[in-house]
């Protein structure tokens, strides 16, 4: 899985990281697939449990204690709605589950000729 990112968001900028055990904690407290949270955020048909978990659960895997996680969280609501906080959420599952390698198979971007083995 990939390394943190640092991401700013209305509770500052912090590394955030989800490997597969934070994947799955989301999936089962949103009650549905990492895709589905995702759609669900980017259509505005999300749950609150859609748009914290993300956060909070990032926050973790990017290294911070969960008790400072619900902190930076519980702050950021009260200077950002849950609908600005539902793209942060979205931006944060984005980054971790859909990304483009560059040593990904396939085609190579125009111009760029593809080593072969």
């Amino acid at each position: 899985m990939r390394g943190a990112e640092e991401i700013v968001w209305a509770g500052g900028e912090h590394p955030f990281r989800l490997g597969i055990g934070e994947l799955r904690a989301i999936e089962q407290k949103c009650d549905a697939g990492t895709a589905v949270v995702l759609m669900r955020l980017l259509s505005t048909a999300w749950k609150i449990d859609d748009v914290v978990a993300p956060i909070r659960l990032g926050l973790v895997g990017g290294g911070m204690s969960e008790r400072d996680a619900q902190k930076a969280i519980d702050a950021a609501m009260d200077v950002a709605s849950p609908y600005a906080l539902a793209v942060t959420a979205a931006e944060v599952l984005r980054r971790f589950v859909m990304w483009e390698n560059p040593d990904q198979p396939g085609e190579s971007e125009a111009g760029i000729v593809a080593e072969s083995n």
